[in-house]
């Protein structure tokens, strides 16, 4: 498959500060792509670099085998949509915010018509045509944005926390768009997510930030938090972690999916870290099963189809999450 981005040391500051480290990545075309990571780890800063909003300050950007210069970064723009987190609509109607592209555009009135229709059927909000955006839900107001980015036929949509403030069924609505996008019109999708259990699903890379270092592979189980020193617990506002290895201060961490024990009863055992959670999913993996458990966090745990049989595991099941210090990475 053809590189459609390549990223070679990537450097983006703001006011001296870094906020993007030594970034190296490769984006295939047509392709679904997840960036995770905490707030304020670099995640919208990339994707604005992405989108072609900002040049790097050191290090070369090249897009379909070209590198981005300042005399070509507006024929780049051409090529993205971009989906903010929050995304600003025009007063009016939702009609009136899908066209105002193509009129800025300077695209004539037939052509506008029949390419608006076209959206508001493949987006399936035919039926939001005459509404006013200010009467839109968290969800209808995505949609609509996203809207405003195809309708220009752009080859790459790129959004920022897409599914963040939705619903469930307009959640399963986004992930069939995003799907059909990929494998009908083979457009290339990049997003941000804090679900790393969606991404997982959804895309066919998924790649870690954290305090603007990119890692070419997905820290599974990543968790933000606070760290009190005196008894040695990792708060991440849903549950509390034990990590006694020798550390004074960490604000993120990662749990090893492979180094994770299930149990039917509470084990009696040296390790510091047991909750009991409910299965909320389960998928093949290779050899392994991968399944997500909800202990107030939500956490995924990796094990051999044999452990998978002897625990007689189902969906929904309730089951005893463990695992030691020494299976966590801190940052």
């Amino acid at each position: 498959m053809k590189n459609l981005y390549q990223l070679d040391h990537i450097v983006f500051n703001y006011d001296g500060d870094i906020f993007l480290n030594d970034i190296n990545i490769k984006i295939d075309k047509s392709s679904i792509v997840g960036i995770v990571g905490p707030n304020g780890s670099g995640k919208t800063t990339l994707l604005k670099l992405l989108s072609f909003l900002n040049l790097p300050h050191y290090g070369s950007l090249f897009y379909d085998g070209t590198e981005l210069m300042k005399n070509n970064i507006n024929q780049f723009r051409k090529s993205v949509g971009y989906v903010q987190q929050d995304p600003y609509l025009f007063r009016g109607t939702v009609y009136k915010n899908i066209e105002i592209g193509l009129k800025l555009n300077h695209i004539n009135q037939k052509r506008r018509i029949k390419k608006v229709s076209k959206i508001l059927s493949l987006l399936k909000i035919e039926y939001l045509s005459t509404r006013l955006t200010h009467s839109l839900s968290g969800g209808e107001t995505k949609k609509v944005a996203i809207g405003q980015a195809m309708v220009l036929e752009p080859d790459v949509l790129i959004m920022d926390e897409p599914f963040s403030s939705l619903d469930k069924d307009s959640i399963y609505e986004l992930e069939e768009l995003i799907t059909f996008l990929r494998t009908e019109l083979n457009k290339t999708i990049i997003f941000t997510t804090h679900d790393q259990i969606q991404a997982q699903k959804l895309t066919d890379h998924i790649y870690t930030i954290i305090k603007g270092k990119l890692f070419p592979t997905h820290l599974i189980n990543l968790f933000s938090g606070k760290f009190n020193t005196s008894n040695k617990v990792f708060d991440t506002g849903k549950q509390l972690i034990t990590i006694d290895n020798g550390v004074n201060n960490l604000e993120l961490i990662a749990i090893d999916p492979r180094q994770i024990v299930l149990s039917l009863q509470e084990l009696d055992s040296s390790m510091q870290n047991s909750f009991l959670g409910k299965i909320t999913g389960i998928t093949e993996d290779s050899n392994n099963i991968k399944l997500n458990i909800d202990i107030g966090e939500k956490i995924q745990a990796i094990i051999t189809y044999k452990a998978f049989s002897d625990l007689k595991l189902s969906l929904r099941m309730k089951v005893w999450v463990s695992f030691k210090s020494s299976s966590i990475m801190i940052f």
